[in-house]
């Protein structure tokens, strides 16, 4: 029984302090930095805890503050609990992705707990994510997010790029993903989402129905999104298309032709139906570090169309000239010049 109690106490102290390093990383109000100082100063175990806690952050500015307002005695050596502390913290940092914290404000009772992720693509990266409720989420290239599960809630923060979520069923979770000043919630769908520019995107549904609210306070790129549900707002089909800024746009029924281009790239293609040449090249920018620059006027009115496999400059190249008359040739700072094809 003593064993048990002990372990709970170690948990508790080590729950709390990881509270206080959360709510340092988010800033401390003046009732929050006495309720620390009264904490860590109430037992030597709870600065210890503490600091070593700081230790595993990897941000000064926390570190600094804790030393601040919890200071450590200088010929306090370091316990097992530090040397168990550090051992879980390289399995930590090696797995990277996945992390569990508490969900209550220092000083509340302990609540349970919630599941965060992130996950990221580089530039021409694109891979699939199976989140813990079985929900899937591809990402297309430069993409990043941010998950966060509460007990009554899935969240997502898309940060930038593009995503496709399958959202596995379950009526009690509302999935939602913010993104920049705006908020889609579903139960059970499957919908895409791609920014266009700053705090605005593209919303595709392809599966089911979903709701989307704007003009909310600024949500995405937060590392743990607040929990947010769609409660109000435009309801958009399976079918539809959506653009999303401060309003939400009039919503647009695409045909299974249109639905299969605009994800056309979860299966590496890129299609091009009659873009202007412009337009074209800034979504192939997209999925390379090569920068276009067409040299001559007229080519811009040209007009694109066909299968292109994403990340392959050769090819494209090769199908600009062929069907095109577009020539190129290599610039300096991987640029990538286009012009008029000689004598066509």
């Amino acid at each position: 029984m003593s064993n048990v109690s002990q372990f709970n106490s170690k948990e508790t102290i080590q729950a709390t302090a990881c509270d206080w390093i959360a709510a340092i990383d988010r800033g401390l109000t003046t009732q929050e930095t006495e309720a620390l100082k009264a904490w860590a100063a109430s037992n030597p175990s709870h600065q210890k805890v503490l600091i070593e806690m700081a230790a595993l952050w990897d941000d000064m500015s926390v570190m600094n503050t804790v030393r601040e307002l919890a200071p450590v005695q200088n010929n306090v050596k370091p316990s097992s609990t530090r040397r168990w502390l550090v051992s879980a913290a390289a399995v930590f940092m090696l797995t990277g992705l996945i992390s569990w914290q508490w969900l209550s404000s220092p000083g509340e009772s302990v609540q349970p707990v919630m599941l965060t992720e992130h996950s990221q693509t580089l530039v021409g990266e694109q891979k699939t994510v199976t989140l813990a409720d079985g929900s899937k989420v591809y990402l297309n290239t430069d993409t990043e997010i941010h998950v966060t599960f509460y007990p009554d809630s899935r969240q997502v923060a898309l940060v930038k790029g593009e995503a496709h979520f399958e959202v596995a069923k379950d009526p009690a979770k509302p999935f939602t993903v913010s993104a920049g000043n705006s908020a889609v919630t579903a139960v059970g769908t499957a919908f895409n989402m791609q920014f266009t520019r700053d705090k605005v995107f593209e919303l595709t549904v392809t599966e089911g129905k979903v709701r989307v609210s704007s003009q909310l306070s600024e949500l995405a790129g937060k590392q743990h999104p607040k929990p947010v549900i769609a409660r109000e707002g435009v309801m958009v089909f399976a079918g539809e298309k959506v653009l999303v800024s401060d309003k939400v746009s009039p919503r647009e029924s695409l045909t299974q032709s249109e639905i299969a281009q605009s994800l056309a790239w979860q299966d590496g293609q890129i299609v091009f139906t009659g873009e202007q040449l412009p337009q074209a090249l800034q979504e192939i920018s997209r999925y390379t570090q090569v920068k276009f620059v067409i040299d001559d006027e007229a080519l811009k009115v040209t007009r694109v169309a066909g299968y292109f496999r994403v990340g392959d400059i050769k090819g494209l190249l090769a199908a600009l000239e062929n069907s095109f008359a577009i020539s190129s040739y290599e610039g300096s700072d991987k640029t990538i010049h286009l012009h008029t094809t000689t004598g066509s």
